[in-house]
């Protein structure tokens, strides 16, 4: 029991002391850094009298100069390590892993701005959305498992990447799930349908390759604009997804159902 203490509190000192103690050092280590630069450049009889002429004064300006010049370039170079850092976490935040789209997150903040733009009479005309679900994959996946299942939806998201329009966002709406969603910006509803039933007969057509297995897959979608003057973030997406449940509870399914 005791051993089990002592391990544990090596460890906390490791996530939480040690991090800062190195901060510490690394702070003081600048400190005293600049602080030597400052005088490096001063000659070594310098005093308070010699100060006030013109030379020791030049000297002293090189000095902060100097310093000055040191401290911005160090400076610049952690600022462009921890932006590119700091890009990375965000375009891994913002990624879905297996397909590579962009993921809730991103679809919940990129949905939020397109709305505050449309509500504020900017350039936005208006905003539909289509919610693309698979057919019957929960008997896909029990069928053939979690591994094809996963490659299938991963070639599913490159096909519909590839086949966005200037005006279309695709995500893909869960981690775990095989619905996709399209924020079709400056689209009513009758080109978003429009655009809905290419995206369906597209994936009807095609052949998944997996290991060299083809497989056929079919989706059906929900469409809906939004509401300028009504709307929400949720009745928007609500109401794409009651569209999308009346599509799947359509006989055969593979169809494409708008509310509005």
């Amino acid at each position: 029991m005791k051993t089990y203490y002592i391990l544990e509190s090596i460890e906390k000192f490791k996530n939480d002391a040690l991090p800062k103690v190195i901060y510490d050092i690394l702070k003081w280590a600048l400190i005293v850094a600049i602080f030597y630069l400052s005088t490096y450049f001063l000659p070594k009889d310098f005093s308070i009298i010699k100060f006030l002429s013109t030379e020791y004064l030049i000297k002293l300006y090189c000095s902060i100069f100097y310093t000055l010049v040191v401290f911005a370039i160090t400076f610049l170079f952690f600022k462009k390590i921890y932006a590119k850092k700091y890009n990375a976490l965000q375009k891994d935040n913002f990624t879905d892993e297996l397909t590579g789209l962009k993921n809730h997150k991103a679809l919940s903040e990129c949905l939020t701005k397109m709305i505050g733009e449309l509500k504020s009479d900017s350039k936005i005309k208006t905003i539909s959305v289509i919610i693309l679900d698979v057919d019957n994959f929960k008997h896909f996946n029990t069928i053939f498992g979690h591994t094809k299942s996963d490659q299938i939806l991963k070639n599913l998201g490159q096909l519909l990447n590839n086949d966005k329009r200037v005006t279309d966002e695709t995500f893909r709406q869960f981690l775990r799930g095989d619905e996709f969603v399209v924020i079709a910006k400056d689209t009513n509803l009758g080109e978003a349908v429009k655009a809905a039933d290419r995206k369906r007969k597209m994936i009807e057509n095609n052949i998944f390759n997996v290991n060299e297995v083809f497989y056929k897959l079919t989706v059906s979608c929900g469409v809906t604009e939004f509401k300028k003057d009504e709307d929400t973030f949720d009745t928007f997406l609500n109401r794409a997804s009651q569209a999308l449940m009346t599509a799947k509870n359509t006989k055969g399914k593979n169809n494409t159902k708008s509310h509005y």
